[in-house]
């Protein structure tokens, strides 16, 4: 799929695509698919299998796990990020339109290809994934402390914790 130079300047705005050239947007998007959703479409529900990184040029999300709001996100947000880093992901919650929507979708299968290759713009796509990680990682880890509050057995739960975070059999 072609996309015009302003839809690739506005999607080198994303944290998920910094760092990247037009021409490696261009290239990255080449295989994106451009569809609608209309309100109240399941555009995927948690623990399926993860085949794609979906961008919502226009309209309003919502992700839920386990049947809790985890979030609204709307125009300009990602979903799937997970998807891209290695084959096999599951979905970790569900989307659903709560308007109707633009999106952009970029099959997984495809960014693991250019993995493979070396491809510069899939490489950055995964850096900035990785950063996005570990924010999200340093604040559950800050939040769990909190919730722990350090004393007699919840300090054995944290050093439990903190084992698990450092290791790196996966």
């Amino acid at each position: 799929m072609g996309l015009s130079t302003k839809q690739l300047e506005k999607l080198l705005t994303l944290p998920l695509f910094k760092g990247l050239t037009q021409a490696e947007a261009a290239a990255f998007f080449e295989v994106a698919n451009a569809s609608s959703a209309r309100s109240g479409a399941v555009l995927f529900k948690e623990d399926a299998d993860g085949d794609s990184l979906v961008i919502v040029l226009s309209g309003e999300v919502q992700v839920t796990r386990r049947g809790v709001e985890l979030a609204r996100i709307g125009a300009n947000s990602v979903l799937g990020e997970m998807s891209i880093v290695g084959p096999g992901e599951k979905r970790s919650a569900s989307a659903t339109a709560l308007t109707d929507l633009d999106l952009l979708t970029v099959p997984a299968r495809r960014v693991q290809e250019l993995l493979k290759a070396n491809n510069l713009a899939a490489l950055k796509v995964v850096a900035n994934v990785a950063t996005v990680l570990r924010s999200r990682l340093a604040m559950i880890n800050e939040k769990f402390v909190d919730s722990l509050g350090g004393k007699g057995k919840k300090r054995e739960e944290l050093a439990d914790f903190g084992r698990i975070l450092n290791s790196w059999d996966f």
